[in-house]
């Protein structure tokens, strides 16, 4: 059954409604912990064309264990005052702007909807909304972007709806998921607040810290079996002072969508 059935017919939309409220992402991915879902590994990693270089010698006891694969990350962007890619994934920018509505491929969210507490939504009026969709490919790990402190993690329990283009088109995906938001201090950047946003199959998200310090490049956590989001939203001060790199261009408002990896240099701040 796949994405476009679920999502573009009122059948698969039906179908989509009672496998949730049945319990079946549940079920799905309890089997995806299982041995017997290892045969499932060799096709995904053909039909998604992933490389398995910097994982030679890795095994793996299910298709779970697989997708939560682990590399060591060296940065390859030292300098402080350089904003890094904090995963994977496809970047597109949105600056945030009073009643904005972030277009995302046939809906609109406000920052509101992804964070319902007032004071973190005001706070970044004027500022940017840097999303980065993670496709099936593409490592789940993700990092912190700069040095600084930690606070608590907060989750706002949701569906779990596919974060791919097709969905977005039926449903307000990245308000239905079960996502988990973090605000953070930065040394380069100030006030950054991150959000993680849960998609179809995903069991749930591993942070390696509730709350606390952390150090540029270092792991902040990974995503569990399935293609997620990740959107950072930095303040207007923030961005008077941040340029992104040229290459990003295509990015911005909607233009499109430019790939990034782990640990790569997005832009520089200046001051």
């Amino acid at each position: 059954m796949n994405v476009d059935f679920l999502y573009k017919h009122a059948a698969g939309r039906a179908a989509l409604s009672l496998f949730q409220k049945s319990g079946g992402t549940r079920l799905g991915a309890w089997f995806l912990h299982t041995g017997i879902s290892k045969v499932m590994i060799p096709s995904y990693i053909r039909r998604n064309n992933i490389s398995m270089e910097e994982f030679e010698g890795q095994t793996y006891g299910s298709f779970a264990e697989f997708f939560g694969r682990k590399k060591e990350l060296s940065l390859k962007e030292t300098d402080p005052q350089v904003l890094i890619s904090p995963c994977d994934s496809l970047l597109s920018v949105y600056p945030i702007r009073d009643g904005l509505m972030i277009p995302m491929k046939g809906s609109a969210y406000r920052i509101s909807d992804l964070v319902p507490e007032a004071f973190y939504a005001d706070q970044f009026q004027g500022g940017a909304c840097l999303i980065f969709r993670l496709e099936a490919s593409d490592y789940h790990h993700y990092c912190y972007i700069d040095q600084g402190q930690q606070f608590m993690t907060r989750y706002i329990p949701g569906e779990l709806h596919s974060v791919q283009p097709i969905a977005l088109e039926k449903f307000p995906v990245y308000r239905l998921n079960r996502r988990w938001w973090t605000p953070m201090e930065t040394e380069h950047f100030g006030t950054v607040l991150q959000i993680e946003v849960g998609a179809m199959m995903v069991g749930g998200v591993t942070h390696v810290r509730d709350a606390g310090s952390f150090v540029k490049g270092e792991e902040m956590g990974n995503f569990e079996l399935a293609g997620s989001t990740i959107a950072l939203l930095f303040t207007a001060d923030t961005m008077k002072k941040l340029k992104l790199d040229a290459k990003y261009r295509p990015a911005w408002k909607g233009a499109g969508e430019v790939r990034v990896h782990l640990g790569d240099r997005l832009g520089k701040i200046s001051g």
